[in-house]
């Protein structure tokens, strides 16, 4: 991951919170509990549509982390792993002509399945090598990120094979908190602590594979799907700036929801709940956008109340003056009056 990427990114599916909520319920917490602090609601953890931020994410694996409070729990656990866990991007993976396409393909679009780090994909003599950079959370939470990663790699790589599967050596870049035999028989081969990097490394002559599953025609259709989700993640952030863009270039022709969703190759109905998923709604970014106009006309030009009331698309001005002292809890006429002396 770059540096650029922030923690307030709604990257996260609901559906990976929802999994970490199934597992802390099984152990006798209740979603309350798992929940506190992240700002998610227990109504929202159904929506399937919907992704939250890293930092919500955090919050959560920090309260289960603290709830469970036994580090030896997370390496002693068993991995069930299927292809769907992984969404569009499982399903480009099993499509793949060869075990080395499907990880260019994760490594190319991890982040479309919630990764909170960056993935790195190359081989070291006899060794194909996958190494994390850029992790966004540290401590106990790195840690476990860490961990459930090549934790899981291990089964994806036999069920994307077929066959029986245990990498070669884990490197990882922080100390032990639990008896080192621990790791070993988690991951199942030799580990190495304290290294530069967090690295899975495995057999590079496995790249080779043919995998079962593979069909070109899938493959494409779902890399092609997992290419315009990682746009749409990557410009999520910059959605209000980018409706805001299209409404200060026709100030008095304000477009309508439709339009503006149109404009942005998106439906309607998706725009609507991406913004109510940033806390905001066409209407509130619209009504924003209108206050700057009119603060600014008021300051820099001579156009009455009525002129700025009708490019501000108001029907009577009497509307217009009871938005502004919403605004600014003052007329119009009282702020230019303040601004000018």
């Amino acid at each position: 991951m770059s540096q650029s990427d922030n923690l307030d990114k709604k990257a996260i599916p609901l559906g990976m919170i929802r999994t970490n909520v199934k597992l802390a319920e099984s152990l006798g917490f209740t979603m309350s509990m798992v929940l506190a602090g992240s700002d998610i609601s227990v109504s929202d953890i159904d929506d399937t549509e919907q992704r939250v931020s890293y930092r919500q994410r955090i919050q959560v694996l920090e309260n289960i982390l603290r709830l469970v409070n036994q580090p030896d729990y997370w390496l002693a656990r068993e991995e069930d792993v299927s292809i769907s866990d992984f969404g569009l991007l499982g399903y480009a993976m099993v499509s793949s002509a060869t075990l080395e396409k499907a990880i260019q393909i994760a490594v190319k679009y991890h982040k479309t399945a919630g990764a909170m780090f960056g993935l790195s994909f190359f081989r070291v003599g006899d060794d194909a090598v996958l190494r994390l950079d850029n992790l966004l959370a540290d401590g106990a939470v790195g840690e476990y990120l860490v961990q459930d990663l090549f934790k899981g790699i291990t089964p994806l790589i036999g069920l994307l094979t077929g066959e029986v599967f245990n990498p070669s050596k884990i490197k990882l870049d922080y100390s032990p908190v639990s008896e080192e035999l621990n790791y070993t028989r988690a991951f199942k081969c030799e580990v190495e602590f304290d290294q530069s990097y967090c690295e899975y490394r495995f057999d590079a002559s496995l790249l080779d594979k043919k995998l079962a599953a593979a069909d070109s025609d899938t493959a494409r259709s779902c890399e092609e799907a997992c290419r315009r989700l990682l746009i749409q993640i990557d410009i999520e952030d910059d959605l209000i700036s980018r409706i805001c863009t299209l409404l200060l270039s026709t100030p008095g022709e304000f477009p309508k929801l439709d339009s503006v969703a149109d404009s942005l190759s998106l439906g309607t109905r998706t725009l609507r709940r991406r913004l109510k998923s940033l806390n905001t709604s066409y209407q509130k970014v619209l009504d924003s956008v209108k206050q700057k106009l009119a603060m600014e006309y008021l300051q820099s030009t001579t156009l009455s109340v009525q002129e700025i009331s009708d490019l501000l698309g108001y029907s009577e001005v009497t509307n217009f003056r009871r938005a502004f002292v919403k605004w600014a809890a003052m007329s119009p006429y009282q702020y230019r009056k303040q601004v000018l002396d």
